[in-house]
């Protein structure tokens, strides 16, 4: 009796010490049955929350331990088993992911301004440095037209030499390159100089020019100096300061007697005689001389000479419109039948106080309105717009 009861004593006192090394190591219970709990303790942040930068690493919890068996009797004592290390999560290498709102659209549509014409159109045509592609035309009219096409004067050349490099003016319509080719030796001839000095044609693409005249815009015009050609090649400093010479007396009635010769009546005289020249302008105090010069005779060149302001130190030589230029506009012709500027009618205007000594105004003059290209026909527009010209080396 009593040996059944030492073994039973036995018995519950392993059972007692069995228990308590359970309850040493096993989970808090509650907390595997809150799923609430479990999740806030393992949980990693959803695809689109934002981690901090500088987040510490996060230490884990330690691993559940497998479900508790009912205790067993055994022989020997039970060992608890090891507890595993903590776990350490390393944040992760990868930036964390930003929610980026896409932006709205504007409430109503952009609408873009109109661009402004940035420079005036003698500037446009200023800034035009080689003339265009096509066929070379002359457009409209001399004060108001533009050049297709245009071709270059050389700067020097067996009887001419070109002034005023710098501002690229010795352009024209063929017919004018080809009118001076024959008018410089022609003129050498006639005068005794050794050639011609050559000022402004016109601009590669024509057009107004910034300053200095008011035609000379279709590549028909030039100006052709009172001056022989030195016989050397002029320099570049040479072309920009020599002044050309001033054939009028100061009162502006008659030529001066120290610069006039009769090799400029007959330098004008061989302009006038060219094929295809419409006018050859000078001063009114030259006309008068040269109307002198020739007895008042009706002839067809002294016709084409006429009087205009300035042109004291220069010709002035005007072309017909080409056959190749539908749209260009020329002056009507004067032939020997009509008065050939020689009557007191004719030049009586221009030794007049109102052109000689016109009077001071009042008031400031009113400045002229500015040019727009809707006073250049169309073409001119496409003319500005159209590439440039290959030039040859």
């Amino acid at each position: 009796m009593l040996s059944r009861i030492a073994i039973f004593a036995g018995l519950l006192g392993v059972l007692i010490v069995g228990a308590v090394a359970v309850e040493t190591q096993s989970p808090d219970w509650r907390a595997l049955w809150s799923p609430r709990q479990a999740q806030a303790q393992t949980a990693e942040p959803l695809p689109g929350e934002n981690t901090p930068a500088d987040a510490k690493p996060t230490e884990a919890k330690p691993a559940e331990a497998p479900p508790v068996q009912p205790p067993q009797v055994l022989d020997q004592p039970v060992t608890p088993a090891p507890t595993p290390p903590p776990v350490v999560v390393a944040p992760s290498a990868e930036p964390p992911a930003v929610a980026v709102t896409p932006p709205l659209p504007p409430e109503k549509p952009a609408t873009a301004e109109p661009k402004k014409e940035a420079l005036s159109v003698k500037q446009r045509f200023a800034a035009e440095k080689l003339p265009t592609l096509g066929k070379a035309m002359a457009i409209g009219y001399y004060p108001r037209g533009c050049l297709q096409g245009g071709v270059a004067l050389p700067v020097n050349g067996p009887t001419w030499q070109v002034m005023r490099i710098s501002r690229n003016r010795n352009w024209g319509h063929p017919s004018l390159v080809n009118f001076l080719e024959k008018f410089a030796p022609a003129a050498s001839k006639a005068t005794g100089w050794k050639g011609i000095l050559v000022g402004d044609m016109a601009q590669p693409r024509g057009g107004p020019t910034p300053y200095g005249h008011r035609s000379h815009q279709t590549g028909l015009d030039v100006d052709i100096w009172f001056m022989p050609m030195p016989g050397h090649t002029l320099t570049s400093e040479e072309r920009e300061k020599t002044s050309a010479i001033n054939l009028v007396a100061d009162d502006w009635k008659r030529v001066n007697p120290k610069t006039w010769t009769p090799q400029h009546a007959s330098f004008i005289k061989t302009a006038a005689e060219q094929p295809g020249v419409e006018r050859v302008l000078v001063n009114a105090a030259i006309k008068k001389e040269m109307c002198r010069m020739n007895g008042n005779r009706k002839e067809p060149w002294m016709a084409k000479v006429r009087p205009w302001y300035a042109h004291h130190d220069h010709i002035h030589v005007r072309l017909q419109c080409p056959a190749d230029s539908p749209t260009c506009r020329g002056q009507p012709s004067v032939t020997d039948e009509e008065d050939n500027g020689c009557s007191d009618k004719a030049l009586d205007h221009w030794f007049s106080d109102k052109v000689l000594n016109p009077p001071k105004p009042t008031t400031p003059p009113k400045p002229p309105r500015p040019l727009t290209m809707a006073d250049f026909p169309p073409a001119c527009q496409t003319v500005l717009a159209a590439p440039d010209k290959p030039q040859k080396n």
